[in-house]
């Protein structure tokens, strides 16, 4: 099994979504960088919480115990600020999900979701296939992964440096679990839980008639409860699959509407405003020039005779003259005052004053030839006809423009009253939920009292042995049965023994690999229990309270070396903080020997000073990929970096 890709999205320190690619086939190992603090315990949590939910160990943070509910939403109490990012949280996010796309042979994809709202959440389970559809949910999804890698199992593969050396304290339930899950022991205990089926059956069937009485009473009230736990179990089922099931569905339509409304009209409408002001602009500019043109030439552009004649006019007698001749100005003169009728003497002076120089050596200012020609070639060269009709054109654009933005303004008002609708329909659906996980809870607690009050009869029952009736073949029945289910315990007990043996051997040679010289300790046992005993050369016990941190640090690592190397199928290993508490020597050996063959997925999460260690070097030839965290107070940032620049 190995880790395609991890993405983290608003847990934790991580803002955003953050993708994690491991894709190297032939390189195990993955570093993670990071200064305590910038989000190496979020990225093993949140993979923690993809595979298996809110663990119990995750809900112990430091010296504090957490609920379930105060570890999602947090607790102001007891200084947590829950699951969501703070950054996201302060921007209205209400969701944050991890997946791990992973490489089993088939390429699948475990997905975990959570909604809040202020007091309460949704936890969602998807399994995906390559193609990304769901093909599991939920407890059904669980089952799946558990199947794959146990909650116990995952609990010694990823792990902090600096704590892992409590698994060499470990004499209790959860380590022998592992164990026997490695070991694949279950077997026997099916058959031993079989056995004692039949054992109750014949001592229900062959009993005289006064037990056989009370027994019947008690197998009724057995019978009775179970029916009532297949009840409270079929209504439980449809309350969480049907109703809460439903309940999630409608909330994510509402949700997926009310995400769709916010970008459906405002890119339209925004297009549009820009198109209606680039006509306005269009509009200014057209009439600009009609008021130019207008105002200096209207004559000549409304009558075509009278341009030509102007033209030719200017051509003949102006352009390229220094100044009027005389003549020329006689003639305009003439033609001047033939078009006033009754012109005097006064007005013929005028006209002389005018355009006929005192001092014939210059020309007057007004009658400049050079100056007409100048000013009749700076006249704008425009068709009318063309400037009026572009005109036209912008008028009806802006009316079809105004009338489209004014129909998007309407439709965007009345989907907003719609939108309002929705979000009044996500509270009450919000409230529904959380009644609906309410009224599941008390299912849950109703179906767990059932399942006691049925273990106590059950106990009750049992106590009517066989050995109160002295039937000979009832009593050989129960006899042999008794037989089998010894047998099936010392099976149980020599076959635990030959694979401790074996799992013993594979330990100690990892042990021996790691353990620096001079270090007492020789070897590890595990005794029938799977309670770990150290001893030394001389065959002694030793006290394994009292080894320092580094050394118990040596002995978990073996343990878990030892075991990850007995486990058919490799589980990807995820450590934070590699060197713990170890001194130099250890951690030389820790870097050389254990983390490139630990599995065939390593996943370390060193900090900066770690790195400074010459056994990063050693490792980087083992080295796919490497990342780097940075914080910059709620948000972990990550960054993709070459191997080469941890030298």
């Amino acid at each position: 099994m190995k880790f395609k890709s991890i993405t983290i999205e608003n847990l934790f320190s991580y803002h955003g979504e953050i993708v994690f690619q491991f894709e190297n086939e032939k390189q195990p190992i993955t570093l993670i960088i990071g200064e305590n603090g910038f989000g190496k315990t979020s990225f093993i949590n949140s993979v923690k919480l993809a595979l298996h939910g809110i663990s119990k160990d995750l809900l112990q943070i430091g010296a504090q115990s957490l609920t379930k509910s105060e570890f999602v939403l947090g607790s102001s109490d007891k200084n947590f600020s829950g699951l969501l990012n703070r950054k996201a949280k302060l921007a209205g996010i209400n969701n944050a999900k991890v997946s791990i796309e992973i490489d089993d042979g088939d390429i699948f994809k475990i997905e975990r979701r959570f909604i809040f709202d202020s007091k309460n959440y949704t936890e969602q389970l998807t399994l995906l296939d390559e193609e990304g559809n769901i093909f599991a949910q939920d407890s059904e999804a669980q089952d799946i992964i558990n199947a794959k890698i146990s909650p116990t199992m995952a609990k010694f593969f990823f792990f902090d440096g600096e704590k892992v050396q409590t698994i060499a304290d470990f004499s209790h339930e959860e380590f022998t679990q592992m164990l026997e899950d490695v070991l694949e022991l279950d077997i026997y205990d099916q058959m031993v839980k079989d056995s004692e089926s039949i054992i109750r059956k014949i001592t229900k069937n062959e009993l005289n008639s006064d037990l056989q009485k009370e027994v019947d009473e008690k197998y009724a009230k057995l019978q009775e409860l179970q029916k009532q736990i297949e009840i409270t179990k079929e209504k439980l089922k449809y309350e969480q699959k049907s109703v809460l099931k439903e309940l999630n569905s409608s909330l994510k339509r509402v949700e997926k509407r009310l995400e769709k409304l916010k970008s459906k009209f405002n890119e339209p409408i925004f297009e549009t405003k820009n198109r209606l002001k680039s006509l306005e602009v269009q509009k200014q500019e057209l009439t600009k020039l009609l008021k130019e043109v207008t105002l200096v030439q209207l004559p000549l552009l409304l009558n075509k005779k009278l341009a030509n004649r102007v033209v030719k006019d200017i051509d003949a007698n102006y352009r390229g003259r220094v100044q009027i001749d005389a003549q020329l100005l006689a003639k305009k003169k003439a033609e001047f005052l033939a078009l006033i009728p009754n012109s005097d003497s006064e007005l013929e002076n005028a006209f002389d004053k005018v355009f006929v120089p005192t001092n014939k050596e210059q020309s007057v200012a007004f009658a400049d030839p050079y100056k007409i020609e100048k000013q009749f070639d700076a006249l704008p060269k425009v068709e009318l006809a063309k400037l009026l009709q572009e005109l036209s054109e912008n008028r009806l654009a802006l009316i079809e423009v105004k009338k489209e933005l004014l129909l998007l303004e309407s439709q965007k008002e009345d989907e907003l009253k719609d939108a309002q609708k929705d979000r009044v329909l996500e509270k009450e659906l919000l409230k529904k939920i959380g009644h609906q996980e309410a009224v599941c809870e008390a299912l849950e607690e109703k179906l767990n009292n059932f399942i006691q009050e049925y273990k106590t009869l059950e106990s009750e029952y049992a106590k009517l042995t066989i050995v109160e009736h002295k039937q000979e073949l009832t009593q050989k029945k129960i006899d042999t049965l008794q037989a089998v289910i010894n047998v099936a315990k010392e099976m149980k007990k020599k076959i635990k023994k030959d694979k401790r043996a074996s799992l013993e051997k594979t330990i100690n040679e990892k042990f021996m690999q790691l353990k620096k010289e001079g270090y007492e300790a020789e070897s590890i046992r595990l005794d029938e229990n799977f309670n770990i005993n150290i001893y030394d050369k001389e065959n002694r016990a030793m006290d394994i309270l009292s080894s320092s941190s580094g050394q118990k640090q040596i002995i978990a690592t073996a343990l878990i070396w030892g075991i990850s190397e007995y486990i058919p199928e490799e589980i990807p290993m995820i450590i934070d903080t590699p060197l713990g508490r170890l001194d130099e020597k250890n951690q030389t050996r820790i870097l050389n020997d254990f983390y490139p063959h630990a599995s065939n997925q390593v996943i370390i999460l060193p900090t900066p000073s770690e790195l400074r260690h010459e056994g990063f070097k050693e490792l980087k030839e083992h080295i796919a990929k490497v990342y780097k965290l940075s914080n910059t107070g709620s948000a972990t940032k990550v960054e993709e970096i070459m191997s080469e620049e941890l030298v």
